[in-house]
């Protein structure tokens, strides 16, 4: 076992020596166990995130971390160069976080490795935020361009194209079958609800357009950025969803949005989109939204 941890991790002490060292944290020879060393302490990091104790404490240190500099779970995995579906499952479910997922963290957080590996899980280990207003705004400004080029390449690494989409609509006669290669690229709606003004979202793929782009998880957290649009842009959407259903076939629009979203961020996009009516095997009637980043230049 302590063998096969060196393997793996060896090329990454290799690769990073330099940026433990600007922390002052020394690394040791392989054949004395994987250890990094700060202000006296030693600790086997190798065992730290296998010991279930250990990644429990590393858990917390992950959600103060991101309570601290208020930060959502994909927020952090766009700012630190992580798959989100990994990385938001470990914390849900309480699984195992690698060394190298640390690592990203650590970089794409700005704190010192030391954070995660000490067995203290005190918040005084947290960066203190700059005091001058311009340097943070600065920082924000900077810090939003960066997380939206992260969100462009992680929508531009999507599987599914929209004649993908379309062939699979039509060879299946809008039935909700064969559908396990796409359903990660969808949101899937229940008819829109006309008195109540809204649609009715049931599931969010984890790379649908809208989860990628409103940071968002599950159709919950769909339905609540939906709640904040305008009356009038959710009454588009109502009669979008209603005009797929009427003509009984995939409707394929470009639309602009300009919204504010639950984080407090501004969003503005246009794209396309396709709306589809899809049958599950019962009958039950529901909408499928495949849609897409539109580039320019």
């Amino acid at each position: 076992m302590e063998a096969a941890t060196a393997a793996i991790c060896l090329p990454l002490v290799k690769a990073s020596a330099s940026y433990w060292q600007s922390y002052g944290i020394a690394t040791w020879p392989v054949s004395q166990g994987l250890r990094c060393c700060d202000s006296g302490f030693v600790q086997d990091v190798s065992q730290n995130v296998k010991d279930p104790a250990n990644m429990a404490l590393i858990h917390e240190k992950i959600s103060a971390l991101l309570a601290d500099k208020n930060l959502s779970n994909r927020q952090a995995a766009l700012r630190c160069g992580i798959p989100y579906g990994t990385f938001n499952s470990a914390l849900k479910h309480e699984r195992e976080i690698g060394w190298s997922m640390l690592d990203a963290l650590a970089r794409g957080l700005g704190v010192s490795f030391h954070y995660f590996s000490s067995d203290t899980a005190e918040l005084e280990l947290l960066p203190k935020l700059h005091d001058d207003l311009a340097e943070r705004k600065a920082f924000e400004i900077l810090d939003a361009r960066l997380q939206a080029a992260a969100r462009t390449r992680q929508y531009s690494g999507c599987d599914v194209s929209l004649q993908d989409f379309l062939d699979w609509w039509f060879a299946n006669s809008g039935r909700l079958e064969g559908f396990d290669r796409l359903q990660h690229a969808v949101d899937i709606f229940d008819p829109p609800d006309q008195e109540q003004n809204r649609i009715q979202p049931i599931r969010s793929g984890p790379a649908s357009l809208a989860s990628i782009c409103f940071e968002i998880s599950d159709s919950d957290q769909l339905r609540s950025t939906l709640n904040g649009f305008s009356a009038k842009l959710n009454a588009d959407l109502v009669m979008a969803h209603s005009e797929a259903i009427s003509r009984g076939e995939p409707v394929i629009t470009h639309p602009s949005i300009d919204v504010k979203l639950l984080n407090g961020r501004r969003f503005t996009r246009q794209y396309r989109r396709v709306l589809a009516p899809v049958y599950l095997p019962d009958g039950k009637l529901l909408v499928v939204n495949f849609s897409q980043d539109i580039k320019f230049g």
